[in-house]
């Protein structure tokens, strides 16, 4: 059976100017960090006042499914949060696995997942877009399924191919998205299970990805001297848009967990780390179709309210005027 979209999402079937319909992927999401004891998904949902600059410029909310049903546990709870994002005209985006470490099906993968998504929808979550978190790279980690001729990539890009065949069948008005690491995997190999993918989607007569994301491990290439740099972001970038599918780049403070190691880390931290990557990046000329700022590192603590530069949705707000907002000329 076909599962409903909730309210938001049956209006996008009626009405053509619908957002996610029209847009397809919006330009700006944010994804605060997930950790329970930080509550920060419910301090947005439920303080939106504080954030009030900021909200007309998300496109989107990003939730793991889990997270969010762990932080509301009670069905009116999450009754109530829900309606208060249509209120605020914020939708969701979901973070999800295709293949993960506990399984090597997508089908699995897939049965194992939808009770949750099913739930913030029966509460009225307007759930337009998933995101498969990493396939590519947990086939390489956790299947055993040797790099020999590919065999990693094939597996995944098989697998892949199971599971969005599953969500388009039964989430069709659902935008779907892989998001892979990098430079773990390098431009080239990013480039190849692409195509890879979209040709055994394109085979099986399955609609092809919605987007695709990188998630740049920056400090890989900047402090560690790992192969890759701007450069090949940059190209990943380019070849999404040679082929017509919409990029996406995650901005994290991917030197963070160094600083916190060390014992110096803190909310400035993880502001900083993040606006280096979008100053870095904007420097090499990276223009993605979508930005995406997202946190798993247990930082900022503080995520509320915008008027704290270094809150969450401070350093997003500082980030959209920066990097998304239309710049003066520069003077002569």
């Amino acid at each position: 059976m076909k599962r409903s979209l909730g309210f938001f999402g049956a209006v996008c079937l009626l009405v053509p100017f619908c957002f996610a319909q029209e847009a397809g992927i919006p330009r700006f999401v944010v994804g605060p960090p997930g950790n329970t004891e930080l509550a920060a998904y419910r301090q947005m949902i439920e303080r939106p006042e504080e954030w009030a600059k900021l909200r007309p410029h998300v496109g989107a909310l990003l939730f793991s499914a889990r997270w969010l049903n762990e932080q509301y546990p009670d069905d009116g709870d999450l009754k109530t949060a829900m309606t208060s994002l249509q209120k605020i005209g914020v939708p969701i985006e979901l973070e999800v696995g295709a293949l993960k470490e506990w399984t090597k099906s997508g089908e699995k993968t897939y049965h194992a997942q939808t009770k949750d998504w099913d739930r913030i929808i029966r509460a009225g979550g307007d759930v337009r877009w998933l995101a498969m978190d990493e396939p590519f790279i947990n086939s390489r980690e956790h299947q055993k399924v040797t790099q020999e001729n590919n065999r990693d990539m094939e597996f995944a890009a098989d697998e892949t191919v199971v599971f969005m065949e599953l969500v388009r069948k039964n989430y069709p008005n659902v935008l779907i998205g892989d998001i892979e690491g990098f430079p773990y995997l390098s431009a080239d190999e990013l480039i190849r299970f692409i195509d890879l993918l979209q040709a055994k989607l394109k085979a099986k007569g399955v609609r092809g990805l919605d987007f695709f994301r990188v998630d740049t491990n920056w400090m890989n290439f900047v402090a560690r001297n790992i192969k890759g740099d701007w450069n090949d972001l940059k190209k990943i970038e380019n070849h999404c848009r040679k082929i017509g599918l919409p990029c996406s780049v995650i901005y994290w403070a991917s030197s963070y967990p160094a600083a916190e190691r060390q014992g110096t880390a803190d909310d400035r931290t993880w502001y900083v780390g993040m606006m280096q990557m979008a100053y870095d990046y904007d420097f090499m000329g990276g223009k993605p179709d979508q930005y995406v700022i997202e946190s798993w590192v247990g930082a900022p603590k503080r995520t509320l309210p915008e008027t704290d530069p270094f809150s969450f949705t401070g350093g997003a707000l500082d980030f959209v005027e920066r990097f998304l907002l239309e710049r003066p000329n520069p003077k002569k």
